[in-house]
């Protein structure tokens, strides 16, 4: 699914950012090379970001 229109940035490729390290959904676009423009996607990039590292949490702890 394209969660940014702007950039045509889809919610695999945010997520995929998380998991490289990115803690926020600035980070995560800057990581691609791009910056938000209307920031109407901001809130829901920002959300994918800390479900995906939450997730990561909840992987390493169950391995644990």
């Amino acid at each position: 699914m394209i969660i940014c229109s702007c950039n045509v940035i889809r919610e695999h490729d945010i997520r995929a950012a998380a998991r490289r390290g990115c803690r926020d959904a600035k980070a995560a676009y800057a990581s691609m090379g791009c910056d938000f423009d209307c920031a109407s996607c901001e809130d829901l990039a920002e959300f994918l970001v800390e479900d995906e590292r939450e997730n990561m949490i909840s992987v390493d702890k169950s391995a644990a």
